[in-house]
């Protein structure tokens, strides 16, 4: 910092946290973004407005990356279209190992009509989410990430990601699938060992290491770059739709018996499939049933996300995604239904079990060509796998909200598939472990469950858009409905469920992990996300549904807190500790709202008062306090507080407690000065609200701080609703000051009741109320506090409180503190001091008589006026009461009970943390009369909290 702003240095928190990190500045700022010449006379603030700006820039980088002209596009003739972009991808990756290795299995196991069951309701999961996906994706552009980006959009940030990083994880061990499947293709076709017949055991070390040995081939070929998958991927598929071709002549011509292949006579069954026959498959000592079968089979269809993968190339996703995706699941939903019908009617029931090739061993005419293509189709798929996966893991690292893929994200002048070699090797080493298995059997249900999380999350984020119906919600394709994505969501949830409980926990519990260790990282992005607009929705029905015209009951008062904070011009506040103290105060999980007022043109000024806030706001976050902050400019701050005070809040969630910090020595200096915090002290109580004024701030301890012992010190003068108890209490249960105990000192005159039962009520009260506190009464003879203290309560809150106390005492029930310590039939407005504790009528005085309470014996007699005191505190109460008489030209009895209470706070409450007692201003008290009064009775007292109640209830017995 600069000499001329070490003012500012000094009271200004440890800015680390928003220390920027070197990037790529923006080339243009959005219209918050604010000229840096406002501060140009200050190095510091000019930094501090340095940082917010690039803070704001890297939490909205990913926004305006989504903008139309943000990234670079591909010209409109080399982008595909819907057969080449999204229908023969998606065939490619639907189609493949199960249908060649494992559909004639499912079938001899589970029979024609439990295996058609079962790919209809692996199908039905498929098309609901197909027409979710479809309405989301025509609803505006989607990027790099497909699947990912859609629900990362429209589910915000945590959930996104963490379902975003499974799905990677599940794209990533379908290539192991694909591997493990072409590796058995191999084996049984080609590495047939003719002696015996059989090819060898599964679970031998042949088999992984030849699956690995596969992995790092095709690895290698995604690694020299994408070019060479794409051009060799119709080729492929081309092979694929040829092999089924042939198998399904050949089973037609076995039927007929026209042609046997490597086949017999016996073989063939035209009724031994229908019903279930589950047996013991020998490759894996396992018999499987429906579910197990459910689980081995859904992998064949869950290639319905090759459309979206690759939207950024499309020459228009909104129309190819949806017709070129719904399209592919008609198409191999009839693909797999021929083939279960076809095979379970024509082919014995052992020979289906006994031979997994059995597609090449029935293909006509020539059965090494299917052969050939069940290998190729194991490979492209897995190509492809191998292929989308990485571009996933570089997108969602792309997005920043998680550290350890930082190095996966794509760096400044950096080409995308540089970027995605880096990805791809990650990619190759989560695809090689599971090929450790050895069976494709065995991770088909990890893989379900992975791809099966995604699907529901599709259908759920097409859901809440329906429901919200936001004016962004515009999707081109009609042919949906929020029935069809929430029973989407519900199908997809169930099947996890039933096909294997504790495999889709584990995934929900990662799950919910990843979700939580994102929102750890504080990764917020203004995406306009569906679960912001959903929880906008709840927060305004929530809203209306609390009228703000209800009275709130005691049981629900919390503190909703307006902070109005004293800051220079550029948003330093003068004492940041209040702003972490008002934190504290929010045990009670009410609002906080911290408000600056600067003095100035409205018109001229409003720049400066938007950078302002984004300082303030700064100072929030690092004080760890969850609220919201803004510097308003007006021309009179004490005008600005009274209209704040008044606008602030929405329906019920108004503040209803103002904090001040007391004004600084240098500050009280100057009338105007003092006359501005009088004003806004006088709004507060015209405006009904709890006035709180912290004197000593800077005596406050940090949030890192907590005290190891210590009181919380209340001294309780004037009734007022017993707000002046809660505070406390509420701010006792902040890791900072739960270890401190909490006093309360009651003040009572002669003429009251006696110390005994004062102390009996209260402490009897305080045990229904469930608040741990020390009574300790002080009586102090017959000053006379009412005329010092004024009305605190006004009119209308003192008939109110009478009013519910008369109707208390009608019902025997004395759940307030009003009628548990004043009794019923004292609830009416006084103006002395003695008139808080009278005796109560025996009816309603909501004692138990029975119960008797023994009083501490550091009750004591506190009276000046009878000479009680010791020469050196009658030395400082004369010296105070002068003071205030001459310097503040305060009424003298005003002046006595000022110097009084301030000899007592001083003799009983010296080493307290914090002190609590009344406010005792009213909008009629003059000027210097307030702070004559204020800074005698606080005059060498630490840390003081001085409260001045609405005269609500806001502690009742009753839970």
């Amino acid at each position: 910092a600069t000499p001329s702003h070490s003012r500012c240095a000094a009271r200004a928190p440890t800015m680390t946290t928003l220390k920027p990190t070197p990037e790529e500045k923006p080339t243009h700022y959005a219209p918050e973004h604010l000229d840096p010449q406002l501060y140009s006379d200050v190095e510091e603030d000019h930094q501090i407005l340095e940082v917010i700006r690039n803070d704001s820039w890297k939490r909205s980088k990913a926004s305006l990356a989504d903008q139309d002209g943000a990234d670079e596009e591909k010209p409109p003739d080399d982008k595909l279209d819907t057969l080449k972009g999204v229908y023969l991808p998606c065939l490619q990756n639907i189609l493949g190992v199960i249908l060649f290795l494992r559909l004639p299995f499912i079938t001899a196991q589970a029979g024609t009509i439990l295996t058609s069951l079962i790919v209809t309701l692996c199908t039905i999961s498929t098309f609901l989410t197909a027409l979710s996906l479809s309405a989301v994706a025509t609803n505006g552009k989607i990027r790099e990430g497909g699947p990912y980006y859609i629900v990362s959009r429209n589910l915000g940030v945590e959930a996104g990601g963490a379902i975003g990083l499974l799905f990677y994880l599940g794209t990533s061990i379908a290539a192991t699938l694909y591997i493990l499947g072409g590796v058995e293709a191999i084996q049984l076709s080609f590495l047939k060992d003719e002696k015996d017949d059989e090819y060898g055991e599964s679970f031998t070390f042949e088999t992984q290491i030849f699956a690995l040995g596969l992995a790092v081939a095709m690895s290698a070929v995604v690694y020299g770059g994408v070019g060479i998958v794409n051009k060799s991927a119709f080729a492929f598929l081309a092979v694929v739709l040829l092999s089924i071709v042939f198998l399904m002549i050949g089973v037609i011509l076995f039927a007929a018996n026209e042609d046997d292949g490597e086949l017999s006579d016996s073989d063939r069954s035209f009724a031994d499939n229908i019903g279930p026959d589950f047996e013991e498959d020998p490759d894996t000592g396992l018999t499987p049933d429906f579910f197990s079968l459910l689980a081995l089979f859904y992998p064949s269809v869950t290639g319905i996300m090759a459309g979206s993968n690759r939207s950024g190339v499309l020459r228009n996703p909104g129309v190819s995604i949806p017709k070129g995706t719904l399209a592919a699941i008609v198409t191999t939903y009839v693909v797999y239904i021929l083939t279960v019908w076809m095979f379970g009617l024509s082919i014995s029931n052992d020979a289906l079990k006994d031979d997994k090739l059995i597609v090449a061993a029935v293909a006509w005419p020539a059965k090494y060509a299917v052969q050939v293509g069940i290998v190729l189709s194991t490979v492209g798929a897995g190509l492809q796998s191998l292929t989308g996966a990485p571009r996933l893991l570089v997108a969602i690292a792309n997005d920043g909200f998680v550290p350890f893929l930082q190095y996966f994200a794509q760096r400044p002048d950096e080409p995308l598939e540089t970027t995605v070699k880096r990805a791809v090797i990650l990619t190759y080493v989560i695809a090689s472990l599971p090929c450790l298995a050895g069976n494709l059997d065995f991770i088909t249900p990890f893989i379900t469950m992975l791809f099966l999380i995604m699907y529901a999350a599709v259908n759920f984020s097409c859901f809440v858009l329906s429901i919200l119906k936001a004016p962004g919600w515009r999707p081109t394709f009609r042919y949906y409905h929020w029935g069809t994505a929430l029973a989407g969501t519900i199908w997809c949830v169930v099947l996890m469920l039933i096909i294997s409980w504790w495999v889709a926990i584990i995934v929900m519990a990662v799950g919910a992990m990843l979700l939580l260790y994102i929102r750890t990282q504080d990764a917020k992005r203004n995406w306009g996300d569906a679960a912001r607009g959903f929880r906008l929705s709840i927060v305004r029905d929530q809203m209306l549904a609390l009228d703000s015209r209800s009275e709130m009951h005691a049981k629900n008062w919390r503190p909703q807190i307006m902070l109005v904070a004293d800051v220079n011009e550029y948003g330093h506040p003068s004492r940041p500790e209040i702003i972490r103290f008002a934190g504290q105060l929010k045990k009670g999980r009410g609002l906080i709202l911290v408000n600056a007022f600067l003095a100035g043109d409205v018109r001229t000024g409003i720049d400066k008062a938007r950078a302002a806030t984004q300082v303030l706001r700064a100072y929030l976050r690092e004080a760890s306090v969850k609220g919201f902050a803004r510097v308003i400019m007006t021309k009179n701050p004490a005008e600005g507080v009274f209209t704040a005070v008044q606008a602030a809040g929405v329906g019920i969630l108004q503040p209803n407690c103002l904090m001040f910090t007391y004004p600084a020595r240098s500050e009280m200096e100057l009338p105007p000065q003092r006359e501005t915090f009088v004003s806004m002290l006088r709004s507060s109580i015209a405006c009904k609200k709890t006035t709180i004024v912290v004197k000593g701030a800077e005596q406050l301890p940090d949030n890192d701080q907590p005290f190891e012992h210590g009181t919380i010190d209340i001294w309780w003068v004037v009734y007022d609703g017993g707000v002046l108890m809660l505070l406390p209490y509420l701010l006792s249960l902040h890791s900072v000051w739960k270890k401190c105990r909490l006093r309360l000192f009651t003040v009572v005159t002669e003429e009251d009741v006696s110390a005994d039962e004062v102390f009996g009520r209260t402490k009897a009260f305080l045990d229904k109320v469930r608040i741990d506190a020390e009574v300790i009464p002080i009586t102090i003879g017959d000053v006379n506090a009412g005329y010092v203290y004024g009305k605190t309560l006004v009119a209308d809150s003192n008939a109110r409180v009478a009013a519910k106390s008369r109707l208390l005492d009608h019902l025997r029930l004395p759940n307030t503190m009003t009628v548990a310590v004043r009794g019923p039939q004292r609830a009416e407005p006084t103006t002395q001091l003695s008139d808080l504790f009278k005796n109560p009528d025996e009816e309603g005085d909501g004692v138990e008589e029975e119960k008797k309470i023994e009083m501490p014996q550091t009750v004591r007699n506190a009276s000046i006026i009878e000479g009680a005191k010791l020469d050196s505190e009658n030395d400082r109460f004369e010296s105070l009461k002068k003071s205030g008489m001459q310097k503040w030209k305060m009424d003298s009895k005003r002046a006595h009970m000022a110097a009084f209470m301030n000899v007592q706070m001083k003799e009983f409450s010296s080493d307290a943390k914090l002190i609590v007692t009344n406010l005792p201003v009213r909008r009629s008290d003059p000027t210097e009369d307030v702070f004559g009064f204020l800074e005698t009775l606080t005059d060498g007292l630490g840390a003081v909290m001085m409260i001045r109640g609405s005269g609500e209830e806001v502690v009742t017995a009753y839970g």
